[in-house]
């Protein structure tokens, strides 16, 4: 038997970027971790976290093994994207309880300080 890996025609960047503008975007982790985004469309912005994994058992693309799952997981990201106004994304980029998660990451005050100076015209 012979198995064929499937490839999703889209990666996450890809998905991501069917929603809005990218204006930032940093990893955070080195074979599995976090994907993070900082969208805009039109007025609303977005600050986005997927995680993703090395292999197809702890990554949600590469898991996906065909059309079918790879459309129903693009979905998903799309729906789970939330938007809001620049001054809520601030809000949200500052609140420790919501990024409880990352605060204690190397690399994570940069990022946050990087997101914050893109959002604010610095």
């Amino acid at each position: 038997m012979t198995y064929e890996y499937y490839y999703p025609p889209m990666g996450y960047d890809e998905i991501v970027a069917t929603q809005g503008e990218i204006i930032g975007q940093w990893v955070m982790g080195t074979w599995q971790g976090d994907y993070i985004y900082l969208l805009k469309n039109d007025d609303k912005y977005s600050f986005y976290v997927i995680g993703y994994g090395s292999c197809s058992g702890c990554d949600m693309l590469e898991g996906c093994e065909n059309d079918e799952e790879f459309n129903e997981l693009k979905k998903d990201i799309i729906n789970s994207i939330a938007w809001g106004t620049k001054q809520e994304i601030v809000d949200h980029i500052n609140n420790e309880e919501a990024n409880r998660w990352y605060f204690h990451e190397d690399g994570w005050e940069e990022i946050q300080k990087e997101a914050l100076d893109l959002l604010n015209g610095n």
